[in-house]
This record gives C-alpha cells, structure tokens and sequence, in this order.
C-alpha cells in the first residue's frame, strides 16, 4: 500500500470514529438545553390538553430524526403555605389591651421544577403568564417577594403573644412534551410536568399563639379555592 493510500484511509477511520462536522452540528442541534432531557417520563396530562405556549429545542440528530419540545399550560390554583413564627411577640402583661399592626412575613422566591433557574427562564415564565391572562409577577425579573399582613391583631388577656404567618402561592401548572418526526410520521418521545410556584405580596396573620407555643395552635387558613401544601 502507498504512504498516500495509508493517509487516505488513516482519515476515513479518524472520521468514522470523531464523526463528520455536520453530524456533531446536528446533534448539538437536538440538544434539551432549554427544558432538559426528560427521556423515559409521561406526563400526567393527556398529550395535546391544555392551552399551548411555545416551541423550544428545534434540532435534527445525527440520525436525520428532527425533535422540538412543546410547552402546554393546564392550570393555575393557590396553595397555602404551613405557619411561620415571626421574630415578633407582644407582651400584653401590662396592659388591659394591646395589638398588633400589620406584620411583614418571611421572604419567598418563585420557583420552577425543569432545569435551569427560574431566572434563566423568565421569556418562558413572561409566555406562561401571557397565555394565563396574568401580571408578572413583580411585575418584572424581581422573583421573590416579602408579604405584608392584611390582618391584624388585638388582645385584652395579658398574656405574651407570639405572631405567626402564613404565605400564598399562586401555582401554575402544565407539561412539556418531546416531539420528533421520523418516516413521514410525528410521535411524543417523551413527556413531563412543570409547575411555576409564585409568591403573592400578602400573608394571613396568626393572633392564637402564646409567646411560649412552639407551633401554632391551628390549621393554615386556605383562601378561597385554595389547597393546602
């Protein structure tokens, strides 16, 4: 064999074996890097229910199969959260009457299920909320808010009393589906749900606690519609 053969068929080997440019191009192309691989899971919704969002992830592998992943919107519901003891207390020992004022609650922050942060997401979090008829929430990129109380509290037993409250979350659920087309023909891979979990700017405030309770004396108020997490 010629020393120019050897070098020809040296390059076809190296390029069997690394892959030609435009086969790592194409699977790079259909890569999950917006929602993540989800391979092997079913959503809990039927395939093609709800109100549909966006399309991501647009690529065709190496095998000539082209995929992109669907984003669906299925539902929105608030869920309160358990008791928290606020830093605050209020002696009433020595006085026959006392209260509260509105109290600001513990800090939360949006969150999502998919990968990646919720902030690196925000087109996607601005096309939910879009499509649901809803603000932002802050209104912007702010995901986190500290709630006020829209209640207060009055006491006229002279005892210690310890002030508990309790956040909302406005939760807005959906799935994702992986499509392909191969052979003339479309199918879902796979499938996934998501859920968007969003604090509201107000909390319920708790008037039941003695100062020495470790937890608070009773259930969390739900708002209206609302299911307890």
């Amino acid at each position: 064999m010629y020393p120019s053969t050897l070098i020809w068929a040296a390059t076809i080997v190296f390029s069997s074996a690394c892959g030609s440019p435009v086969n790592q191009l194409d699977t790079r192309a259909g890569t999950t890097s917006k929602y993540g691989d989800y391979t092997g899971s079913t959503s809990s919704y039927g395939d093609g229910s709800g109100t549909y969002v966006r399309t991501d992830d647009v690529g065709t592998y190496a095998s000539g199969v082209k995929c992109w992943t669907d984003l669906f919107y299925v539902s929105s519901s608030f869920q309160a959260k358990d008791w928290v003891k606020n830093e605050n207390s209020i002696d009433c020992a020595l006085t026959s009457f006392c209260a509260s004022g509105t109290i600001t609650g513990t800090q939360s922050c949006s969150w999502w299920n998919l990968a990646g942060s919720i902030e690196s997401k925000w087109d996607i979090i601005k096309d939910i909320w879009s499509v649901t008829g809803s603000i932002n929430p802050g209104g912007g990129q702010s995901v986190c808010e500290t709630a006020q109380s829209t209640n207060t509290c009055n006491w006229n037993d002279m005892k210690c009393h310890a002030l508990w409250t309790s956040n909302v979350e406005l939760v807005k659920k959906g799935y994702i589906r992986r499509r392909c087309h191969d052979k003339g023909q479309d199918y879902t891979a796979w499938s996934k749900d998501w859920n968007v979990n969003s604090p509201e700017k107000t909390t319920r405030l708790g008037c039941g606690a003695l100062c020495t309770d470790t937890q608070y004396p009773g259930p969390v108020p739900a708002p209206p519609g609302a299911q307890r997490i």
